[in-house]
Parts: C-alpha cells; sequence; structure tokens
C-alpha cells in the first residue's frame, strides 16, 4: 500500500460534472478541494482480498450481534435507545426488512486492519467510491494492469433487483437544509433504483404528511417504501416517532441498523469478540474511569468526526485536529476507544472506507487529511491495485 502522484487528467472538473458530481470541489481549510486529483493510493490484490474478507467478517460480527440482542432483550443503557424504538428495532429484525448497503470505516497499515466504526444507516460518499473513482481508473492511463475495488454500482442496481419488484415505487428523502453532498449520494441511489427498473420520486423529510393511515407525499401518494438519508435517532426524537407502526411503510435502512450505527455498537462488539484482531478495545467512556495508555473518546451518535477528543492515560488533551465541535452530539454519552497507530503516507493519514452492498462488500474508497482523525474536511482520493 502506497500513495502515488500521477498526472492529472485533461478537463477533469467536467469529467466530475458529467456524472453528477458537482460537490467535487467543496472546499478545504488548507486551501484545497474535496476531491485529491492526480493522487492515489496503489494496493496489491492480496491487499484487496484481505480487506474484503475482513468487511464481511465484521458484517457477520455485526448481525450475530443483533441476532443475540434482540433474542435476549438486551438493550444496554450505553446505547442510549428510546422506549419507543425498541418494538421496532424487534419487529423489522425478526421480519427479516432488508438493508441496503453501508460502510465500515477501517484503520490499515498494510497489514493490520482495525474497525474504527460502522456507517451503517446514512453513509454518504457513494457516488464518488463507485462512479467518480471507476471513471478516474479509466481516464488515468499511466497505471499499466491495474483494477479497483468497486463493484459498487452494480451491486446496487442487482440489490434494488433483488429487494423489488419491476416498477414499484420507491420514495428518496433527505433533510430540506441538507448540502449538496447529501443530495448528491440521495440523487444517485434514485438513478441506481431507476437503472433496475423501479420508479422512483424525491422529496424532503419536512415534506412528508400523514393523512390518519399512511404517510403520503407532496401529491397525497401513499408512500409505500421510503429510502431516507436521515438517522434514525432524528426520527424518533420528531412527530414521526408517533406514526412509526408496522406495517405502514418500509423504511430503507431499517430500523433494526439503530443497533449498528451507534458506536456503542463497538463496546458490544468488544465484549462479544475481545481481543478479535478487527477489534480495537472499547468501553463506555466514563470520566472517573482510568484509560491508561492513549484513547480517542467518541460521541455514540455522532458524524465526520465530530466531538472527538484525545485521552491520554485518562487526562483530556482536547479536541483531535480533523474534529469540530456540534452540541447536539454530546447529549447521548461517549465511548472510549484505544487509539491505533497507522503509517503517515506523505505527510497524510488515510481511512479506509469498506462498502457493504447486502451482507457483502464490494468496493471501497479512501479519504486521507493531515489531521489526527478523518473529519468533514477531509479529501477524497480514489485507488487501484495490481497482482
Amino acid at each position: 500500500m502506497k500513495r502515488v502522484i500521477l498526472p492529472k487528467r485533461t478537463q477533469w472538473e467536467k469529467e466530475h460534472q458529467k456524472i453528477g458530481f458537482d460537490y467535487f470541489n467543496l472546499p478545504s481549510e488548507d486551501g484545497s478541494i474535496y476531491w485529491s486529483e492526480g493522487v492515489a493510493y496503489e494496493f496489491h490484490l492480496t491487499h484487496i482480498e484481505q480487506l474484503e474478507d475482513a468487511a464481511n467478517e465484521l458484517h457477520q460480527m455485526c448481525l450475530d450481534l443483533v441476532q443475540d440482542m434482540i433474542t435476549r432483550g438486551n438493550y444496554p443503557a450505553y446505547f442510549q435507545l428510546p422506549n419507543a424504538a425498541i418494538s421496532c428495532i424487534e419487529h423489522t429484525w425478526k421480519t427479516n426488512a432488508p438493508m441496503l448497503y453501508g460502510r465500515f470505516d477501517v484503520a490499515y497499515d498494510g497489514h493490520n486492519i482495525k474497525m474504527l466504526e460502522y456507517n451503517a444507516d446514512t453513509p454518504t460518499g457513494l457516488l464518488e467510491a463507485s462512479v467518480a473513482q471507476w471513471l478516474w481508473l479509466e481516464q488515468v492511463s499511466s497505471i499499466p494492469h491495474r483494477d479497483q475495488f468497486n463493484h459498487i454500482h452494480e451491486a446496487l442496481i442487482e440489490r434494488w433487483q433483488t429487494l423489488y419488484s419491476p416498477n414499484t415505487t420507491i420514495h428518496f428523502a433527505a433533510c430540506q437544509s441538507a448540502g449538496r453532498e447529501d443530495w448528491g449520494n440521495l440523487e444517485y441511489l434514485m438513478d441506481t433504483a431507476f437503472q433496475a427498473g423501479l420508479n422512483v420520486s424525491e422529496l424532503s423529510m419536512d415534506n412528508i404528511g400523514w393523512n390518519h393511515q399512511h404517510f403520503v407525499d407532496l401529491n397525497h401518494q401513499v408512500i409505500q417504501h421510503l429510502f431516507k438519508l436521515y438517522p434514525w435517532e432524528w426520527i424518533w426524537e420528531e412527530n414521526f416517532s408517533k406514526y412509526i407502526q408496522p406495517p405502514h411503510m418500509q423504511w430503507i435502512e431499517p430500523c433494526w441498523k439503530m443497533l449498528l450505527s451507534n458506536k456503542a455498537l463497538l463496546v458490544s462488539l468488544w465484549q462479544r469478540f475481545p481481543n478479535h484482531p478487527l477489534l480495537l478495545e472499547t468501553h463506555a467512556y466514563h470520566p472517573q474511569h482510568s484509560y491508561a495508555g492513549k484513547w480517542v473518546r467518541k460521541p455514540i451518535l455522532a458524524r465526520e468526526g465530530a466531538n472527538i477528543h484525545i485521552l491520554q492515560d485518562s487526562i483530556d488533551r482536547g479536541k483531535a485536529s480533523g474534529s469540530f465541535y456540534f452540541k447536539d452530539y454530546d447529549k447521548h454519552g461517549y465511548v472510549a476507544q484505544r487509539w491505533v497507530d497507522t503509517p503517515l503516507h506523505q505527510g497524510m493519514l488515510p481511512t479506509l472506507g469498506l462498502w457493504m452492498v447486502g451482507h457483502q462488500c464490494k468496493g471501497m474508497s479512501i479519504r486521507e487529511d493531515a489531521c489526527t482523525i478523518i473529519g468533514n474536511d477531509a479529501h477524497f482520493v480514489p485507488h487501484y491495485f495490481i497482482e
């Protein structure tokens, strides 16, 4: 695994625009933009096989944990689950409500893989992972005998076809005030569903109505299947929670994903699979506990590296570089995860995203930064592998 500098493509900005990747130039604090053109990470096939196997194993470990929690009705307090959500979690799991996709974020040094978290409910970065970096691979001619771990696009189309009959209508929704990145990802997923032979309709979460029996869109059409790029914990805090009772509507992702999209998952995984080579030691954070060595304190419900602090021998060393503060993420509690050292590549720290479609890993993406952790300001970098 190495970071390489390559020639930039001619008119590469226009190539992004052609595929709807119009947020490639979101500015970063260092003066650069989100997409890093002219940079890539090189892997060998053996690396890819190792990463793919690890993601599939981690996903199965997560499913085993969910099955055990629901079978025993044991939902630890550190998950901070709303009581009203538990019946929905259990119902969707027991009725096999299907998942569409998810993304493991892992640290990798070329040998050891460590799970950092599972973005199982609302992962973004999908358009650039599936289409943009594949287009880059096709257009960069200076890399002989190269391939890419990227079957995401085809797998999404196949997954939609597995889940729904042709011409089924799927509504797609995100927060009205969300940025272009969220809406770009939503529109890409709509396109994959359309290519799978489904009917698609777009609206904001704010414009979902209730007709006293069903959720409806602005045309008063009943919403039977809703893909929401909107966190489940927000849904339970809002008026939606009054009406979420089966069988009104199928939600994608299903409610049982609340057990996986919560960083409290990391605590339960470590308890169930102690010292597993793919896991980092993680505990529910308590200020009075002793944490020898270096740790990171993470909020259980947060995104884009928010509110992460470094702990050294139980002393809070302050916010990690690359993190930012958002008040709402403070209210649900924290986990303490043991620090993992990974090598810098030309001064940059890469974090790998391993994409699950259904229950199989179908691709990889990379974000990098010069900071301590990968946060909202990190850069997307394409990859390739050689045999």
